[in-house]
């Protein structure tokens, strides 16, 4: 016959919150270290709280053609940020001293 135990610890391929079956000296030597005795009180739907109901879905945006976000992501020529000047001054980060 089989004790059943819930891990409170990991132990060897088992995790925390697992629930297994061990002969009962394999299950004496897990106990208090590793695993608690099963309650199968906690385990039953009833002990688990309700969900309250989720929402009813509403209908999505549509979404944009291609065109309109390509549009909206090209910058005309003339907003763009201007190429500094080619004699201007570098910054100093890069310089030799």
């Amino acid at each position: 016959m089989k004790t059943i135990v819930t891990f409170i610890r990991p132990w060897n391929r088992y995790n925390r919150g697992e629930i297994a079956g061990f002969d009962p000296a394999t299950a004496a030597g897990l106990i208090g270290i590793h695993a608690v005795p099963y309650r199968p009180a906690e385990a039953t739907p009833a002990a688990i709280p309700a969900a309250a109901p989720a929402p009813a879905p509403t209908a999505p945006e549509p979404a944009q053609s291609f065109e309109t976000a390509m549009a909206a992501l090209e910058t005309p020529a003339e907003t763009a940020p201007k190429a500094p000047a080619a004699g201007a001054d570098l910054p100093i980060q890069g310089r030799r001293k």
